[in-house]
C-alpha cells in the first residue's frame, strides 16, 4: 500500500496535464500500433489485450494506473527481497527506480509510458527470483525478455540490479564461491533473456535500430563523447539546493562501502577470497555507472534523451541502500531521513507537470490560432492538403516555464519540446488533412510563392494551387518575461 500511493502520488501531476507527449499525437488519431518494426511487439500486445482490438485505441490514463499498480507490487517484493524484516522507512530505498527525474520522460508518452513502466516492472520481479533453483533461473530469464519486448533500454536497469545484487551478497557475507555463483545465476538470467529476445521480437525490429558501433571505426573515441554527455546530462541535476544533498548521500554510502570492504579484507578465509570478496564489494559500482547509459552506447544511432537513462535509479537505489544502512546502524529512526531526497524527487516531478500544462497551453493556442486561420478564408479553407514545414529547432522555447527552467535546469532537458506546432496535432481542431511528407521543402515553397497568404507569429501560410502550406517560425521573443 506504501508503495502504490508513493507512486499514484508521483503519477498525480501527470494525470492532471493529461499532456499527448510527441507519438501520442498519431497513435492517437489513428489508434495506432506499429511497434512490432521497433522490436517491441509486447506493446501491441498489450494495448491489443487491453482495449479488445486489433489496434490500439486512446485509453489513457486507464493503461498507466495498471502499469503503476504492477510497479507498485514489483517495487513491494523488492523491498522484502533486500530487507528480511522491512519496515515502512525501507520502501524509500526502492522508490528512485520510480521516481528519478529522468524517468518522468519515460511516463509522459501516453502510449509508451505504461509500457516502459511495465518493462521496469518486469526487471524488478526477475531480480528477485534467486537464480539457484532452475525454475527461477529460467523465469528470470523469461522476464528479462518480456522487459526487452516492451522497451530495449531496460536492460540497462537489469544489469544494474544485478550489480546492486552481487554487493548484497557480500554484505549478507556469503563466502567467496557463493557470490560467484549467483554473479554466474544473474548472467545466465540475463543472457537467457537476451537470447529469448533475440530469437522472437528482435526479428521484428527493422535493420536501421539493428545498427551497431562498426568495432574497426573509432569507437573508443565515440564511446568517450557519449559518456561525456551524459555525464553533461545527469549534472544538470545538480544545482545549489540539491548539490549538499547529494553530497551528504554519497557520504553516508562511502562510508558504508567502506566499512564493510575493511570487514571483507579483513575477515576469516584465505587472502585471494578475502581480495575475490573485496572486489566483489566494489567492482559492481562502476559497472552500475556504465549501466546509466548502458547499451546506447554500442548503436550506431545514439540517442541522449532521458527516457533512455532508467539505469540512474539504479544507482540511485545503490546509495540510498548504504546510507539507509548506515544510518539505522546509528539509530533505527534515521531511515527516514531518506525521506529528504524523496521529496526532492517528487517535487521535481510536480514542477514538470507544470511545465507540462504551459506546454499544452501553447500548443492548444498555436493549433487554435493555425485552425481559425485557415478556415477564415476561403481558398485556404477548401485546400485539398494542408503540410508543415518546421524549422531545425525552436530551442524549447516556452516563455510560461522560464523561471522553473532557470531554478531546474534538468527540467528542459526532460521535457525535450522543440516544436510549436505538429501535423498531427490538427485533427483535434477538425482539420485531418494535413500531410506528413510535404512535396516540397521550404526554398521551393518560397521560390513559387514569395508572398504568403497569412502571417503570424508563429507562422506563415503558403498557398500553391489546392495545396497549403504552413511555414514555421523560429521564436524571436525571449523566455524571460518582463514586468
Amino acid at each position: 500500500m506504501l508503495c502504490l500511493f508513493a507512486l499514484g502520488l508521483h503519477l498525480a501531476p501527470l494525470l492532471l496535464a493529461d499532456y499527448p507527449y510527441m507519438d501520442d499525437s498519431w497513435r492517437a488519431h489513428l489508434a495506432g500500433n506499429a511497434w512490432a518494426a521497433e522490436g517491441r511487439v509486447m506493446n501491441d500486445l498489450f494495448y491489443a489485450a487491453l482495449g479488445f482490438s486489433p489496434g490500439a485505441p486512446n485509453l489513457f490514463p486507464l493503461p498507466l494506473l495498471l502499469a503503476g499498480t504492477a510497479t507498485a507490487l514489483a517495487l513491494a517484493r523488492l523491498v522484502r527481497h533486500y530487507f528480511i524484516a522491512p519496515t515502512a522507512s525501507a520502501v524509500l530505498v526502492v522508490l528512485p527506480l520510480w521516481y528519478q527525474p529522468f524517468f518522468l520522460q519515460n511516463l509522459s508518452y501516453q502510449y509508451d509510458g505504461p509500457t516502459m513502466a511495465l518493462a521496469l516492472a518486469a526487471c524488478v520481479l526477475a531480480i528477485t527470483l534467486e537464480p539457484g533453483r532452475w525454475r527461477h533461473l529460467f523465469g528470470g530469464a523469461l522476464l528479462v525478455a518480456v522487459a526487452l519486448g516492451f522497451y530495449q533500454i531496460s536492460l540497462n536497469l537489469f544489469a544494474g540490479l544485478c550489480g546492486v545484487e552481487v554487493m548484497r551478497q557480500v554484505m549478507l557475507g556469503k563466502d567467496f564461491g557463493q557470490v560467484c555463483r549467483h554473479a554466474l545465476g544473474r548472467l545466465g538470467q540475463g543472457l537467457g533473456g537476451c537470447t529469448l529476445y533475440g530469437l522472437t521480437a528482435y526479428q521484428l525490429m527493422t535493420p536501421l535500430r539493428q545498427g551497431l558501433l562498426p568495432v574497426d571505426g573509432p569507437w573508443p573515441s565515440i564511446t568517450w563523447a557519449r559518456l561525456d554527455v551524459i555525464g553533461e546530462r545527469v549534472g544538470l541535476l545538480l544545482t545549489p539546493g540539491t548539490s549538499g544533498l547529494c553530497l551528504v548521500l554519497i557520504l553516508l554510502a562511502g562510508v558504508a562501502l567502506a566499512r564493510h570492504l575493511w570487514r571483507v579484507l579483513g575477515g576469516a578465509g584465505s587472502l585471494g577470497a578475502r581480495i575475490g570478496l573485496g572486489l566483489a564489494w566494489v567492482l559492481p559500482v562502476p559497472l552500475i555507472l556504465l549501466s546509466i547509459p548502458g547499451i546506447t552506447l554500442v548503436f550506431a544511432d545514439f540517442n541522449d534523451g532521458a527516457r533512455t537513462l532508467m539505469g540512474l535509479g539504479v544507482f540511485m537505489l545503490l546509495v540510498l541502500l548504504l546510507a539507509h544502512q548506515q544510518l539505522c546502524a546509528i539509530h533505527p529512526r534515521l531511515g527516514w531521513l531518506l525521506a529528504i531526497p524523496l521529496l526532492c524527487m517528487l517535487s521535481f516531478g510536480f514542477a514538470y507537470g507544470r511545465v507540462l500544462v504551459v506546454q499544452k497551453t501553447l500548443h492548444q493556442a498555436v493549433t487554435f490560432s493555425l485552425a481559425h486561420d485557415i478556415s477564415a478564408q476561403p481558398s485556404l479553407a477548401n485546400a485539398r492538403r494542408y503540410y508543415v514545414l518546421g524549422i531545425d529547432s525552436s530551442g524549447q522555447w516556452l516563455p510560461a516555464a522560464s523561471g522553473s527552467f532557470e531554478a531546474m535546469p534538468a527540467l528542459r532537458y526532460v521535457l525535450n519540446i522543440n516544436y510549436l506546432l505538429l501535423p498531427e496535432m490538427m485533427p483535434r481542431v477538425g482539420l485531418s488533412n494535413f500531410g506528413s511528407h510535404p512535396p516540397l521543402d521550404r526554398q521551393q515553397v518560397l521560390a513559387r510563392s514569395p508572398r504568403p497568404r497569412v502571417q503570424g507569429k508563429f507562422y506563415d501560410i503558403h498557398s500553391l494551387g489546392d495545396t497549403a502550406y504552413v511555414l514555421m517560425k523560429r521564436p524571436r521573443d525571449p523566455e524571460v518575461y518582463r514586468w
